[in-house]
């Protein structure tokens, strides 16, 4: 029987192999595709960092490196991943200058990267990817879209990502990969067959037709691309969660014997409460556009901002965010624009001034304000009138303002000396509602083994219009206002006591710590310290007409939850 057996099996194989020598003979073979064209490594620096693992070609492409093209993020992602896994041996300042020529060479063009600035800007957002819901659904189940829109590859490089995640995370194709169900069988809406193949298959036959390596955008840049030069002053305005508006100035200089790298001198002010930063940091800007910084207050560490930031084609304006935490969740919204010999506005301390107050003390914000200004200079528009200058400064006047009794509600802009800023401030009769921004927010608990993430909130006072009705277009927005912080439960379930140990909430300041992470003993079923509460902000209206001053109320909702154990995305330290 055993015998038998193999002499079937025997059978058997010189049948397939005249099978397939006859379907060889009978069709002809399929023509080979022609290779992808990279792009060559012309450093020696990268040729031996990478070289051992990346073999290079008869023109200079290495393998895998040469074939896609990443933010500066991107590529110092892979280099830890080298390390991590395939145990790369490569020393810091190495690994500094294989990023920034790899960024600089394979890098992205500035409208290849700005679709996805919130992802290395830090930022929460609540992004959808419409162009491909298939690929979405694909890629979102372990990390954010900003991470795969930021980069290019050729087909075979993406099918060559397929496959390494294939091979680390075993589980991926039931989890995200492939089709958990039978095949649809009902034609598509323009009537075309149906599409049988598997996500993943959709994801990366569109990431090959929609981020390839070769694109005109990057040819383009690639073509003109020189270091920036920002040498100079430069005005700075932005927000800080939870302070407002914040106005002051940058000092870039150049490092000696670079072309790309800075040194900065940074002092502003917060609007509303007049309070004074300064901060001294140090800047890399990759693919000539590409700002990554870090700045300190006082040289503590404590303090330290990482700075990811976007350089303009014409070099006279920087935009980008400042930030630090946990989870990279505080920070500021910033806007630098090159200083040059004319007066400019960047703000004003009030964002809203009642109808009908008088010398009222308004601070505008700004550079190069002449010292010779006077009350007629400066113009808020019609009932409102600046009787006297009560001190100025170049990037500083103080006004004394008089507000007409019947001066139109609404808002206003600012021309000082030549100089406007849209949209300076509102006038208003009344105070009609506060909303809490944001909205919702998320916390996680940690300090113990994980970092915490904080939430911060703030109170928006608001004018219902002229319709008089609330959350439409006319809304006037009168700004931040100084609201009375609180917490109340937010129940989901009977006998909810999540208050008790969520965390605190800042009475005046409205930020919330999370408690620490791990089971509380103290709590029923030793839970940990996570669940949904209320975040309440209450406002005292100034009593007007002898009337007694109303408390308006608003609040948003807090989501405090686990610690994030593991990050896809991880948050890249120093520059």
């Amino acid at each position: 029987m055993r015998t038998a057996t193999r002499a079937l099996a025997g059978t058997t194989l010189v049948l397939v192999a005249l099978l397939a020598r006859a379907v060889s003979t009978e069709q002809p073979a399929a023509p080979t595709a022609k290779p992808d064209e990279g792009i060559p490594i012309t450093d020696q620096t990268v040729q031996k960092a990478c070289g051992s693992c990346h073999r290079a070609d008869e023109k200079g492409q290495l393998s895998r490196i040469s074939f896609q093209r990443h933010t500066p993020e991107g590529w110092q992602s892979t280099i830890q991943r080298m390390a991590g896994l395939n145990g790369l041996q490569i020393d810091p300042a190495t690994a500094r200058q294989v990023v920034k020529y790899l960024s600089n060479h394979l890098g992205l063009a500035p409208e290849e990267a700005k679709p996805a600035s919130w992802e290395v800007e830090r930022r929460g957002t609540d992004f959808k990817y419409t162009a491909s819901t298939d690929t979405e659904a694909v890629c979102i189940k372990c990390h954010s879209m900003g991470r795969v829109i930021s980069q290019r590859r050729t087909k075979a490089e993406w099918d060559l990502l397929i496959a390494m995640h294939r091979g680390w995370y075993p589980l991926v194709d039931n989890q995200a990969f492939r089709r958990n169900g039978p095949p649809p069988r009902d034609p598509s809406p323009d009537g075309r067959p149906p599409d049988t193949r598997h996500p993943v298959e959709k994801a990366v036959d569109h990431l090959a037709r929609t981020f390839p390596l070769k694109t005109p955008e990057w040819t383009a840049w690639s073509a003109t691309m020189r270091p920036a030069r920002l040498e100079g002053t430069w005005a700075l305005s932005g927000w800080d969660l939870g302070k407002g508006a914040i106005y002051g100035s940058v000092g870039i200089a150049a490092v000696s014997g670079s072309t790309d790298e800075f040194t900065t001198t940074i002092t502003y002010r917060v609007a509303r409460t007049g309070e004074t930063i300064s901060r001294t940091g140090r800047s890399i800007v990759y693919t000539g556009y590409q700002w990554r910084g870090r700045s300190v207050a006082g040289g503590s560490q404590d303090t330290a901002l990482r700075e990811v930031m976007f350089v303009d084609r014409d070099w006279r304006q920087i935009e980008g965010r400042w930030f630090s935490g946990g989870y990279d969740e505080i920070g500021l919204d910033i806007r630098l624009d090159r200083v040059g010999a004319e007066p400019r506005l960047l703000g004003t301390d009030r964002t809203a001034l009642r109808a009908g107050s008088t010398a009222q003390e308004l601070k505008i914000y700004g550079a190069n304000l002449p010292a010779s200004l006077r009350p007629a200079d400066v113009d808020l528009g019609p009932g409102l009138t600046v009787s006297r200058i009560a001190s100025v400064a170049p990037d500083l006047a103080t006004v004394v303002v008089d507000v007409a009794g019947n001066a139109a509600v609404g808002v206003r802009d600012l021309f000082v000396a030549g100089a406007s800023k849209p949209k300076a401030l509102a006038v208003f009769d009344r105070i009609d509602s506060i909303k809490v921004k944001p909205d919702w927010a998320m916390a996680r608990v940690g300090g113990g083994t994980f970092p915490k993430m904080l939430a911060q909130f703030e109170a928006w006072a608001f004018h219902n219009g002229v319709d008089g009705r609330p959350d439409t277009a006319d809304d006037i927005n009168l700004g931040l206002v100084d609201a009375a912080w609180s917490m109340e439960e937010y129940a989901a379930t009977y006998g909810d006591d999540d208050i008790k140990f969520v965390g605190t909430l800042n009475e005046a300041t409205g930020r919330f710590t999370p408690n620490v992470d791990g089971p509380n003993p103290q709590r029923r079923g030793e839970r940990n310290n996570i669940g949904d509460v209320w975040v309440v902000a209450k406002y005292t209206v100034d009593g007007t007409g002898g009337k007694p001053a109303p408390t308006i109320r608003a609040r948003a909702h807090l989501l405090v939850t686990v610690p994030l154990y593991m990050r896809f995305d991880p948050t890249v330290g120093g520059q």
